[in-house]
């Protein structure tokens, strides 16, 4: 997909906070796992073999998880806007979804929230809604929406 080479006027790049990277889950990984084995080695020597299993089990669980809120945490969303475009871009490495809208006919509606739903915001084009935004919370969605709508007013 194409978007103008005209000036940008604005770009948002929303991502997930994200406390801390892979290479720290993976020494937590480690850590946990020398404990967890050390101790089942331990009643391993005493006849409880049975621990054995159970210790690997809990690690590879808890690299699952770990794994997988590391990944979602890579998500990215980046909002561009020109003097005639908005292109929305998901994805983590690069640009696995993208959505160009005009300029003009683009508005941006915040949804408040409503428990147990969280607030949602979307832009508008043309009849279609694209949420973004879904990792922030309430406030930075507000902001997010302020901050767009801005942008979508400026002139060129």
């Amino acid at each position: 997909m194409s978007f103008d080479t005209k000036p940008l006027i604005s770009r948002f790049v929303v991502k997930p906070n994200c406390s801390m990277s892979w290479r720290d889950n993976q020494i937590l990984i480690a850590s946990l796992a020398i404990i967890s084995f050390g101790l089942a080695t331990g009643f391993a020597l005493q006849g409880l073999w049975v621990i054995l299993p159970f210790a690997g089990a809990e690690i590879l669980f808890l690299f699952g998880a770990l794994y997988y809120c590391s990944l979602k945490a890579t998500q990215r969303e980046v909002i561009s806007i020109n003097a005639n475009d908005v292109l929305i871009e998901t994805g983590r490495d690069r640009a696995k979804q993208s959505h160009k809208l005009q300029r003009a006919w683009t508005s941006v509606q915040l949804y408040p929230e409503m428990p147990p739903q969280p607030g949602r915001l979307v832009m508008r084009s043309k009849g279609k809604e694209y949420e973004i935004g879904a990792c922030l919370t309430e406030e930075e969605r507000k902001s997010l929406a302020q901050s767009i709508k801005q942008a979508l007013i400026e002139k060129v």
